[in-house]
């Protein structure tokens, strides 16, 4: 065993839900999972910490062992930003699409590139612009068939059956993921920036800790661009300090990314600066970056290198493995068939037990006993 203290920085993705509810989903699936494994996890109550962020620490010990591994998980918060950049209306939402829609048409060969490296990731792009654009058009034939009696009536009908649709699909969520990414692309996210140095800030005291053996960064879903802004923040101030520490503070960071969707904001045009946070955190030599990411989920990229699908480099760069949680191996058949028409559901998986011990286990990723760097990942490796 390697770790006695780590303390993990978890950025939650494009989510207005705070930290009580990652709190409540961590306590209640780590008790499942210790079901499956035979670890034990005792997960505190959640208590204010630092720079506004709540935290909740992980007594963790493996099957059959008495040692104890002290983890401390910060939720950087930042749903506030979140519920103030979410649209409240159709109307609104119809509005950021097309902004966001065109950012992404500017991007040129982009498009194509993901198409190529990702053909189902380029399917979950268009699919919410055609479920929304299949209904008006059905419409507009009928009103000039049948007059705008019929073409009304026509209307109404298409818009409650995709209404009823739209809460499988999560067409209306994705479409907000885009605005936000457009927005950010464009310098328009108030207070974001501000926020991120602020938790590049929190991650270099941490770094700074000799007692702590690991700093773990779990970016997840949308969170996975806020933990490349606050990694390559974090470095980019231990880069400049005019009295650097002994030694390099990110030889024990270690980053994650699960259900990772950074070419999202990487490939628009205007996102200049994320692109060059994007590559110092590709290059930091003792930086350990790992992605998991299922294909099973659509609304990722996985499998797909972030970093060679967005940045023009010939240098070798993390992450060092690109992995599947194979979630299909977390399940009986059955209820996995179930799981997986569930899109929003897939999503969250990540965060979550399943019904069989697996390769892919969150928990003891983030609260086991050994660093990132330290971890077999041959189970996760896709075939070739």
């Amino acid at each position: 065993m390697t770790v006695l203290r780590r303390h993990v920085l978890f950025l939650a993705g494009f989510d207005p839900k705070g930290a009580s509810w990652y709190h409540r989903i961590y306590r209640t699936q780590a008790q499942a999972q210790a079901r499956l494994t035979g670890a034990h996890y005792e997960v505190s109550p959640r208590r204010h910490g630092e720079a506004g962020n709540d935290c909740w620490t992980v007594q963790a010990g493996p099957p059959g062992s008495a040692a104890v591994v002290h983890t401390t998980i910060e939720h950087l918060r930042w749903d506030d930003l979140v519920r103030s950049q979410w649209a409240r209306n159709s109307g609104a939402v119809l509005r950021a699409s097309v902004a966001a829609y065109a950012a992404m048409l500017s991007a040129g060969t982009a498009l194509w590139r993901v198409g190529r490296v990702s053909p189902r990731t380029l399917f979950s792009l268009g699919y919410p612009l055609v479920f929304w654009m299949l209904p008006l058009l059905l419409c507009i034939a009928v009103w000039l068939g049948w007059g705008a009696v019929a073409g009304t009536i026509a209307l109404v009908m298409a818009l409650v059956i995709a209404s009823r649709l739209e809460r499988r699909l999560n067409t209306s969520w994705l479409l907000q993921i885009f605005a936000f990414t457009q927005r950010w692309a464009a310098g328009r996210v108030a207070g974001l920036e501000d926020r991120l140095k602020v938790f590049g800030n929190r991650l270099t005291q941490l770094a700074a800790d000799p007692q702590i053996d690991e700093v773990l960064v779990v970016g997840y879903s949308v969170g996975s661009m806020l933990a490349i802004s606050a990694v390559a923040d974090a470095l980019a101030r231990h880069e400049h300090a005019d009295h650097p520490t002994t030694g390099r503070p990110q030889a024990r960071l270690s980053l994650v990314t699960l259900g990772q969707c950074i070419p999202l904001l990487a490939l628009l045009p205007r996102a200049k600066a994320f692109r060059e946070s994007l590559q110092r955190v590709a290059l930091a030599p003792n930086l350990t970056w790992v992605d998991i990411s299922s294909p099973t989920d659509w609304g990722s990229f996985a499998l797909v290198d972030p970093v060679s699908l967005c940045l023009d480099l010939t240098t070798a760069v993390n992450p060092a493995a690109l992995l599947s949680p194979r979630f299909h191996m977390l399940f009986e058949p059955d209820t996995y068939e179930r799981l997986r028409k569930d899109k929003r559901r897939v999503h969250l998986q990540y965060l979550m037990a399943g019904e069989r011990a697996g390769g892919y286990d969150y928990f003891d990723l983030t609260a086991g006993a050994l660093r990132l760097d330290e971890r077999d990942w041959s189970a996760l490796r896709p075939k070739a």
